[in-house]
Protein backbone atom coordinates (compact mmCIF):
# COMPACT_ATOMS: atom_id res chain seq x y z
CA UNK A 1 0.00 0.00 0.00
CA UNK A 2 1.24 3.52 -0.79
CA UNK A 3 2.28 5.73 2.09
CA UNK A 4 0.11 8.82 2.51
CA UNK A 5 1.15 12.23 3.74
CA UNK A 6 -0.80 14.93 5.48
CA UNK A 7 -0.53 18.64 4.72
CA UNK A 8 -2.38 21.71 5.83
CA UNK A 9 -3.14 25.07 4.26
CA UNK A 10 -4.26 28.35 5.74
CA UNK A 11 -7.23 30.05 4.13
CA UNK A 12 -9.47 32.92 5.05
CA UNK A 13 -13.17 32.56 5.84
CA UNK A 14 -14.25 33.68 2.34
CA UNK A 15 -11.80 31.28 0.69
CA UNK A 16 -13.00 28.39 2.84
CA UNK A 17 -16.63 29.18 2.06
CA UNK A 18 -15.84 29.20 -1.68
CA UNK A 19 -14.00 25.88 -1.42
CA UNK A 20 -16.93 24.33 0.43
CA UNK A 21 -19.41 25.70 -2.10
CA UNK A 22 -17.37 24.43 -5.05
CA UNK A 23 -17.05 21.00 -3.41
CA UNK A 24 -20.83 20.82 -3.02
CA UNK A 25 -21.41 21.94 -6.62
CA UNK A 26 -19.00 19.29 -7.90
CA UNK A 27 -20.54 16.65 -5.61
CA UNK A 28 -17.35 15.84 -3.67
CA UNK A 29 -17.75 14.06 -0.35
CA UNK A 30 -15.77 16.77 1.42
CA UNK A 31 -14.14 20.05 0.60
CA UNK A 32 -10.73 18.61 1.56
CA UNK A 33 -11.17 15.92 -1.12
CA UNK A 34 -12.11 18.68 -3.59
CA UNK A 35 -8.98 20.65 -2.68
CA UNK A 36 -6.76 17.55 -2.95
CA UNK A 37 -8.16 16.52 -6.32
CA UNK A 38 -8.16 20.04 -7.74
CA UNK A 39 -4.56 20.63 -6.60
CA UNK A 40 -3.50 17.30 -8.12
CA UNK A 41 -5.13 18.12 -11.46
CA UNK A 42 -3.54 21.58 -11.45
CA UNK A 43 -0.11 20.15 -10.66
CA UNK A 44 -0.47 17.52 -13.39
CA UNK A 45 -1.34 20.21 -15.95
CA UNK A 46 1.62 22.38 -14.93
CA UNK A 47 3.99 19.41 -15.28
CA UNK A 48 2.54 18.41 -18.66
CA UNK A 49 2.73 22.00 -19.96
CA UNK A 50 6.32 22.28 -18.77
CA UNK A 51 7.28 19.01 -20.45
CA UNK A 52 5.62 20.16 -23.68
CA UNK A 53 7.53 23.46 -23.60
CA UNK A 54 10.80 21.60 -23.01
CA UNK A 55 10.12 19.30 -25.97
CA UNK A 56 9.27 22.28 -28.21
CA UNK A 57 12.45 24.07 -27.12
CA UNK A 58 14.50 20.95 -27.77
CA UNK A 59 12.94 20.57 -31.23
CA UNK A 60 13.64 24.25 -32.01
CA UNK A 61 17.28 23.87 -30.95
CA UNK A 62 17.63 20.81 -33.18
CA UNK A 63 16.13 22.74 -36.10
CA UNK A 64 18.54 25.65 -35.52
CA UNK A 65 21.50 23.27 -35.36
CA UNK A 66 20.46 21.72 -38.65
CA UNK A 67 20.12 25.14 -40.28
CA UNK A 68 23.51 26.19 -38.96
CA UNK A 69 25.09 23.09 -40.50
CA UNK A 70 23.90 24.06 -44.00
Amino acid sequence: MNKTYSMSIRVGKEELDKLKQAARLEAYGSYSEFVRRTAFLGASKIIADNNERRMINKWQRLQLNQLNQL
